[in-house]
């Protein structure tokens, strides 16, 4: 069932915690994806829902859906008769959850999707489980109805039924309308029909038929469409915390970080981000966006009246720059190893960086100053002149769109942090966490954290690290170090992303473009070989030969990851610029090659246009995509 009303989620979550009250025992565990920044932010809001109103619970963070399939059958038996709620947050829609939990063994259990993953892989219309699923959707912001989303397949057994007869109805078809007589009757859509024929098996069937018909080409539709994305899932749960009169400025925070995560990686287009955007500067512009420290009490007697409540965290709207983490660098490293300046400048070359120094001299902003920390070296006087400047001479560049709207966070006196730049730091952590583990430094004493690049983490102690990030006042230096490390990966993937580019390591075919690093060394390949970073490299390539090259097409881009020295696996991400009605099919057809070819692949993560595969079989997968892409794409 799919809830696209606020009050429908709104009783939804009054059952959950009724549902609660009736023991001590946890009713409720949320299984989260461990990829991204917008699930970290959309559980942290759940969890601070489910706190508020005293639900016991639990979660645990998740990379695929083999995980949650294997702790979900350890948890839950099939003779529990206790109701229980299980939520997926960005962890449920590509697949379909009723098999794969084996839901109709559990009576008992309640599934709630929450997940911003499109199309979303329904239920059948067999009736089954289908009151054990709710997902929730916000109908407005996606421009689309429960109704216009068709059943994944049908379970309806009289269809298999209707197949069986379709030949001998057939067959007999013309004699029967020979053989019948009778009055004819025209009906309303204008045609005519015996009146002997109105109740027959036959013409049940053939209106049976043609009604699976239209199911059939409403699936094939919704389907075809590829890989897209709907509402990001801290948004939809915050809008949730909004009709409970339960949000806050801390849960606005979170939302704002992760619709701005679907921005940063492509998941949300720049119209459907300003409208996002205008919805929540409302909510900034109406107050909620101020916390206030308690007013100090009056000592009993002394006639005071107790000083003013201080403000000590506020959200602000604030215009930023696509060049991201610019508040924590210097301006001449936030262009220069930005993907967005790097495709336009080509700044991985010699030539690239002699034209970024040109375009600073040619906004009045000197080299020394460029180079110095934004923050802290940088005279008042350029940073004023930045906004403008750019805007002015960037369009010559490329760098048209180079401003947007976005929020920042003002943490009192000591800080103050942009969403974007939270985005990368949390992204960094996710991926590329180094193990919180005590190491003995060269001096004999001990740190607690090992920032080698091949001390990662699991995805669980990883996820811990970016849950403290995202706290609202004490991240235990998280954030700082996730900022750092995010410096670090933007460096990384222009280096070896330009190196790519320059050595041509790539093949050029009519349906799509396909670089392949399987056997090629990068010389930060601990850095470069997660998913979402090697999205946003697929995007720099592709808005690399964009703005180098005379043909201004858009081409699918399959990017092949490097070996994973411990299992030989390679990661393979498709990348494609969606469009309404319109997304990535690459999914499909990596699936498809890869069982063509029998080859050893892995297509459970939460989003199908990204695969592992087999480092032997890269080869024979390339050459059957080739084949494969010219039907589907």
């Amino acid at each position: 069932m799919i809830l696209t009303d606020s009050q429908q989620w709104v009783n939804l979550y009054d059952t959950i915690k009724e549902e609660s009250r009736k023991s001590e025992e946890k009713h409720v565990h949320i299984y989260v994806s461990a990829a991204d920044a917008d699930s970290v932010c959309a559980l942290r809001i759940l969890e601070s829902l489910l706190q508020n109103d005293l639900v016991p619970h639990g979660w645990t963070a998740v990379s695929r859906y083999q995980e949650v399939i294997e702790d979900f059958l350890a948890t839950y038996d099939e003779e529990d008769p206790v109701t229980r709620f299980v939520v997926l947050i960005n962890c449920g829609s590509s697949e379909d959850v009723g098999s794969l939990l084996g839901l109709a063994q559990r009576p008992n259990i309640c599934v709630v999707i929450v997940d911003s993953h499109r199309p979303i892989m329904h239920l059948s219309n067999d009736g089954d489980t289908s009151s054990q699923i709710f997902v929730l959707m916000d109908s407005e912001a996606e421009g689309i109805t429960s109704d216009d989303i068709p059943h994944a397949y049908d379970g309806d057994g009289e269809d298999s039924e209707d197949d069986g007869d379709h030949d001998n109805d057939s067959e007999q078809e013309n004699d029967d309308e020979n053989e019948r007589g009778g009055r004819r009757r025209r009906l309303e859509d204008g045609t005519y029909a015996s009146d002997q024929d109105q109740d027959s098996p036959r013409t049940n069937r053939a209106a049976r038929r043609r009604e699976r018909k239209l199911r059939d080409d409403a699936r094939a539709t919704y389907y075809s469409q590829g890989v897209h994305y709907g509402k990001p899932s801290a948004c939809l749960l915050y809008d949730l915390a909004y009709h409970l009169q339960q949000d806050s400025s801390y849960m606005l925070w979170l939302a704002l970080v992760g619709l701005t995560d679907h921005l940063v990686h492509g998941r949300v287009d720049g119209s459907k981000y300003d409208e996002y955007y205008l919805r929540y500067e409302s909510h900034v512009a109406a107050g909620g966006h101020l916390d206030e420290a308690q007013a100090v009490e009056p000592v009993d007697g002394d006639g005071g009246t107790g000083s003013p409540p201080a403000p000590t965290c506020r959200i602000a709207p604030q215009d930023d720059f696509r060049f991201g983490l610019l508040r924590e660098w210097t301006l001449w490293d936030a262009m220069a190893h930005s993907p967005y300046v790097a495709s336009r400048l080509q700044t991985y070359t010699e030539k690239g960086r002699e034209r970024l120094e040109f375009l600073l001299i040619k906004m009045g902003i000197p080299l020394r100053e460029a180079r110095g920390l934004y923050a802290l070296d940088m005279k008042p006087l350029y940073k004023a002149k930045l906004e403008e400047q750019l805007a002015l001479h960037g369009v010559s560049y490329g760098l048209g769109d180079a401003i947007f709207k976005s929020f920042q966070l003002q943490d009192g006196y000591s800080r103050c942090v942009m969403a974007v730049d939270v985005v990368h730091a949390a992204t960094a952590l996710l991926e590329s966490g180094a193990v919180r583990r005590p190491r003995e430094s060269s001096a004999g004493s001990t740190s607690t954290e090992d920032d080698t690049p091949n001390a990662l983490g699991d995805h669980r102690d990883r996820f811990w690290r970016c849950w403290n990030a995202l706290s609202w006042r004490d991240d235990d230096g998280e954030l700082r170090r996730g900022i750092e490390l995010a410096k670090k990966v933007q460096r990384a993937l222009v280096a070896d992303g330009g190196s790519v580019v320059v050595q041509r390591l790539y093949h050029n075919f009519r349906q799509f473009r396909i670089f392949d690093l399987s056997d090629h060394q990068l010389t930060n390949r601990a850095l470069l070989a997660h998913p979402m970073t090697l999205q946003r490299m697929a995007a720099f390539f592709q808005e690399q030969h964009l703005h180098q090259s005379q043909n201004n097409r858009r081409k699918p881009l399959v990017l092949v990851g490097t070996k994973d020295p411990l299992n030989g696996r390679c990661l393979v991400v498709g990348y494609q610029v969606t469009a309404p009605g319109q997304g990535n099919r690459l999914g499909a057809a990596f699936e498809a090659a890869a069982e063509e070819v029998g080859a050893q692949a892995w297509h459970d993560l939460f989003d199908t246009s990204i695969m592992e595969i087999a480092g032997e079989d890269v080869e024979r997968f390339k050459a059957e995509l080739l084949r494969v892409a010219s039907e589907l794409l």
